[in-house]
């Protein structure tokens, strides 16, 4: 019995420790939860409904071109150094990574189920998909355009059907 009262008291205690709400409290009262977080596509509008073909768009604002058709074209002729290492970070040991893409054609009718046909978990060519965007959209924090700008928020990319609650990653073609 005095074991699973330890257990308890530890356990509360651990709670009040590490909640917000009891550290900020003052003695006795608790404070009201934040608000609910702005989640786009399920407490927020979802402006990228499409994914990566509606982040990845022509910036007049910018001067820039981040559509993955113009970034493929690139990546045929080079990739970029620093993005090579940063890639090769989050490639299988022992993959080998050339510094280019293949040629493809036509690879904007559906992203990224395009490119899904390669980058699948089972590659031994290529960098599986789930792997390489992740460690390229999420680390890095405030030198990464993804978190500063969009927050890291996953729902950018992956949808949640609210009626069957399953998940699919936004796609299309490019605009």
């Amino acid at each position: 019995m005095q074991t699973s009262w330890y257990r308890l008291r530890a356990a509360t205690f651990i709670i009040m420790v590490s909640s917000p709400l009891a550290a900020a409290a003052p003695a006795g009262e608790l404070q009201s939860p934040p608000p609910l977080r702005q989640i786009p596509g399920l407490t927020a509008p979802d402006v990228f409904p499409r994914g990566c073909v509606d982040c990845h768009v022509i910036l007049p604002e910018r001067n820039m071109d981040v559509r993955i058709s113009t970034l493929m074209q690139q990546w045929q002729v080079k990739v970029e150094p620093t993005l090579l290492d940063r890639v090769r970070a989050f490639t299988p040991a022992g993959m080998r990574l050339k510094g280019q893409h293949p040629k493809l054609e036509a690879a904007t009718a559906d992203i990224p189920g395009t490119c899904l046909d390669c980058h699948s978990q089972a590659s031994k060519s290529a960098p599986p998909f789930a792997r390489l965007l992740h460690g390229l959209h999420l680390v890095g924090g405030e030198s990464n355009h993804f978190m500063t700008q969009f927050q890291g928020d996953c729902t950018y990319c992956h949808k949640l059907d609210v009626e069957t609650a399953e998940w699919s990653l936004g796609s299309g073609s490019e605009k």
